[in-house]
């Protein structure tokens, strides 16, 4: 049979990671990250409001009450009114100024609200303080290498992901064995079917940013990132990839709109399926991000890339491949309130080789998701819980027929993926995270129908 037959579950595989690699790369941005900046809270949305109310009326009965300032404080804080918690812990220290708690919770908040060099002088204050106690001490610390990390011009930040994954079709294989092979009836042997597996997924990113020191903002940030699965039984499915992008960020049109930032970007990237190579890339892109409105942003990602695809022992005719991928992304992200976001999202890729049309596509695709986060039910811990829903919706469409599968029919098929993720923190940069989900793709020829259900659970840590 065919390279066009047999290697369908590897190239639906590799086009799934590459695509997964290029929306982790929106959600991993900078911009991303910014909207969905995560506040230290463990209530619902109605809690925090009542609480919230309740510590403003109280104060404005008993404005010199230390009790009660630092309530409205505390309550401010979780709401994400950082202003407010200033406000009322620094009429605490005029009242009483041998409080070095209030101290270093105006440096926190400082420090969130990105006044480095304020924050410092109550850190500092801090640490001068006689008796202090020693968790203090070491918060005031922390938070004072915080600084002095965000004020060197270059400064490394990166997460690293250890997990295990069971998949209900580890190598994307097709249902069933009935096939089309030039046109007529034929049967796949046992090997090529779709077949469950176990296996060890890694993952890290490390981000590099080179602040310029300028008015716009404008840094050079450059990313690395590496991911590698290991399948227990069917090696064949093992698949390696090592993605690098850099290019300059900086804040575009200042005063004639609020927040418009701009990365035009080169990019590299390779991988290898079965330990052998699969393909080498290389290509250029621009990413934008836009706030629209208050907790309403938007981020873009296009790009275009050459891929080339080596012949090995494992994929003999691969080069047939060889070709020039389009990609444009597009997310919108509101958040409702600190606790809630919603997103949606639009993706479109063409795909155009240099010799076998039959392997050219059009994909677009729509989805959608909802970001939540709600107070430890287990272990009662001030660090809330979070679930992530998203469902994508996609379709391909072929420029022409394959003649080794079927010359009479164009290739058609849709892709319907699920996914849902709860992280469990463990501290500000360890998270335990079990995640599930389906990934179904209907299509006109059989020899590319496929479903897989997978499970995995894992640690993540951020550096």
């Amino acid at each position: 049979m065919g390279q066009s037959a047999w290697c369908g579950p590897v190239r639906a595989f590799c086009g799934l990671m590459a695509r997964l690699t290029l929306v982790a790369y929106v959600f991993a941005s900078p911009l991303a990250k910014d909207a969905f900046a995560q506040q230290t809270s463990a209530s619902t949305p109605s809690d925090l409001d009542t609480a919230y109310e309740a510590a403003f009326q109280e104060m404005l009965k008993k404005p010199a009450d230390l009790d009660v300032l630092f309530a409205f404080a505390t309550a401010a804080t979780k709401t994400g009114d950082f202003e407010g918690a200033v406000s009322a812990l620094e009429r605490m220290i005029l009242i009483n100024p041998n409080l070095p708690r209030v101290r270093l919770e105006l440096g926190v908040l400082y420090f969130r609200l990105g006044s480095y060099q304020v924050a410092q002088t109550y850190l500092e204050g801090v640490l001068k303080s006689e008796s202090l106690p020693p968790d203090v001490r070491s918060k005031a610390e922390q938070f004072l290498a915080d600084i002095k990390a965000k004020q060197n011009p270059s400064h490394f930040a990166g997460e690293v992901f250890l997990g295990t994954r069971y998949q209900s079709n580890a190598n994307l294989g097709p249902a069933t064995s009935s096939v089309r092979l030039f046109g007529q009836p034929a049967n796949l042997n046992q090997a090529a079917l779709g077949t469950a597996d176990w296996g060890a997924v890694s993952s890290a990113q490390v981000r590099h940013r080179y602040d310029f020191g300028l008015q716009d903002n404008s840094a050079l940030e450059s990313q690395l990132t590496v991911y590698a699965n290991r399948q227990f039984s069917l090696q064949q499915a093992n698949v390696s990839l090592i993605d690098f992008t850099t290019g300059p960020r900086f804040q575009a049109f200042e005063g004639i709109f609020e927040d418009v930032i701009l990365k035009p970007f080169l990019a590299a990237g390779y991988i290898w399926v079965n330990d052998q190579p699969y393909y080498g890339s290389y290509g250029a892109g621009l990413e934008s991000g836009v706030l629209l409105a208050d907790g309403f942003r938007n981020i873009t990602i296009v790009s275009a890339r050459q891929l080339n695809y080596p012949n090995s022992s494992y994929l003999p005719t691969n080069s047939q491949f060889t070709g020039v991928q389009f990609n444009a992304v597009t997310t919108f992200q509101y958040e409702l309130n600190p606790l809630v976001a919603i997103y949606g999202f639009g993706n479109l890729q063409r795909y155009q080789t240099q010799q076998t049309v039959s392997q050219n596509y059009l994909l677009a695709g729509v989805g959608g998701g909802l970001a939540f986060r709600f107070i430890d039910p287990l272990f009662k811990s001030a660090l809330p819980w979070s679930v992530n829903l998203t469902v994508n919706k996609q379709w391909w469409n072929y420029d022409a027929a394959d003649p080794i599968i079927d010359p009479t029919v164009v290739r058609q098929q849709d892709d319907t993926i699920l996914n849902v993720v709860l992280s469990i923190p463990f501290d500000d940069r360890t998270t335990f995270s079990l995640s599930g989900g389906r990934f179904n793709r209907a299509s006109n020829l059989a020899n590319y129908e496929f479903s897989n259900n997978n499970v995995m659970f894992g640690i993540g840590w951020r550096f």
